[in-house]
């Protein structure tokens, strides 16, 4: 949470970063438990980040960033989406692409390479771990990894920079 309080510039994004780290903590624990991220956190995730990335575009008439973010989640999500459907059970769940949304939007305020390196270190991250699991005999090729921890700690990695 430090994080965001450092990288926010004004009080709307703040809360947007505030907003989407407390619906990010669950997430990562129910993902990592059952491998699903519910519709009940991600969409009110996405919603929230959305509506005040938008009030701080008003308040501050700055509307550059507010396109970022919004064209960056859409390339995303639309990315996540048709992984998710052309790949079914082998590929990205849908839940992923509600996050990656969320993710995207409050990251593509800093602009494109923020959002999209937060996508970035979490597929390094999982990967890494992955192969660690596969070495040591504790998991299967078959196995499937929850990315949503994965992607949720690349963003908090690419919040850091700004901060």
């Amino acid at each position: 949470m430090a994080i965001v309080v450092l990288a926010a510039p004004t009080v709307p994004v703040l809360l947007a970063g505030l907003w989407w780290a407390g619906c990010a903590v669950p997430l990562v624990f129910i993902d990592a438990q059952v491998h699903r991220l519910p519709n009940v956190i991600t969409m009110p995730a996405a919603a929230g980040v959305f509506a005040l990335l938008t009030i701080d575009a008003t308040v501050t008439d700055r509307w550059e960033p507010m396109i970022d973010a919004t064209i960056c989640a859409a390339v995303a999500t639309t990315v996540f989406v048709s992984m998710g459907l052309v790949m079914g059970r082998r590929g990205m769940g849908l839940g992923d692409a509600k996050l990656i949304l969320s993710m995207t939007a409050l990251l593509g305020w800093w602009g494109w390479g923020a959002a999209f390196g937060a996508v970035f270190f979490g597929f390094l991250g999982a990967g890494f771990v992955g192969a660690v699991l596969l070495a040591s005999g504790r998991v299967r090729r078959e196995a499937h990894i929850p990315m949503g921890p994965f992607f949720i700690a690349g963003a908090v990695v690419m919040l850091a920079l700004p901060a």
